[in-house]
């Protein structure tokens, strides 16, 4: 498994690179809080909106504390065999604490 820390995620979008960021969190908190750009897609309707992700470029992936994502990562990888495929080390939690503290999650 690919991580990324959230100082490299933050340069990554402060870059304008071309990537996707994915939000795996339930519809409400992604509502409630997410991180700028991020595009939601529940962890359990991932099966029905793989279309959804572009497997041709950098994705990164986030829940929670980042532990979710693991199982995330293992299913995108075997069914898009995305090659550019990145968890948010410590999920949405570290990133608000290390980069954004005005974060409500």
């Amino acid at each position: 498994m690919k991580f990324i820390n959230p100082a490299e995620l933050k340069a990554l979008i402060d870059s304008g690179a071309d990537f996707q960021l994915i939000d795996t969190r339930d519809a409400e908190k992604f509502e409630t809080c997410h991180i700028p750009g991020a595009v939601s897609i529940p962890q359990l309707d991932l099966p029905y909106k793989l279309d959804l992700i572009n497997k041709d470029m950098k994705v990164v992936i986030y829940c929670i504390y980042g532990m979710k994502s693991e199982q995330v990562y293992i299913y995108l990888k075997d069914k898009l065999k995305i090659k550019q495929l990145f968890i948010l080390e410590g999920g949405i939690y570290q990133y608000a604490t290390e980069i954004d503290p005005s974060m409500d999650v």
